[in-house]
């Protein structure tokens, strides 16, 4: 049994018009207002990354209930500065909704996407030789935690 079925992802960001003091006060703001509604709504792990011209934020929820993102959006739009916008992906887990918010200060559109259970047509294929090891055409190594 998994603990967290839901998952909220969220990036803000500002306008090249802001000075950064003020994009400075209005992260502060939005970062506290954030993680005040991810608690109201009960989520878990709240999680912020500023980046400089944008914020990322995440958390997670036991259940997936639409009105909670919902009244998340709703709630963002009226508590967002001028200047700032948002996005918020809500993924559940078994990969049956997938909600995206576009939120500006005062309005917020909402759209469900399908995840599809197979890849849509035209999409290349790679294929891997699943007898023995070869050379992986990405430059990345895996490496195991005890090799750290």
């Amino acid at each position: 049994m998994y603990k967290n079925v839901s998952e909220l992802f969220g990036q803000f960001t500002y306008d090249e018009a802001l000075s950064y003091e003020e994009l400075l006060a209005a992260e502060q703001a939005l970062i506290s207002d954030l993680e005040n509604l991810m608690l109201r709504a009960g989520a878990e792990h709240p999680d912020f990354t500023p980046m400089g011209d944008m914020l990322l934020c995440q958390c997670a929820f036991g259940t997936h209930k639409l009105y909670v993102y919902r009244k998340f959006a709703h709630e963002i739009a009226g508590i967002l500065p001028p200047g700032v916008t948002g996005r918020l992906l809500c993924l559940e887990k078994n990969f049956r909704s997938l909600h995206v918010y576009w939120i500006q200060p005062g309005q917020w559109e909402e759209e469900e996407r399908p995840v599809p259970p197979a890849p849509p047509p035209g999409l290349k294929i790679k294929r891997v030789n699943r007898n023995g090891r070869q050379a992986s055409p990405y430059a990345m190594e895996f490496t195991s935690a005890a090799d750290k």
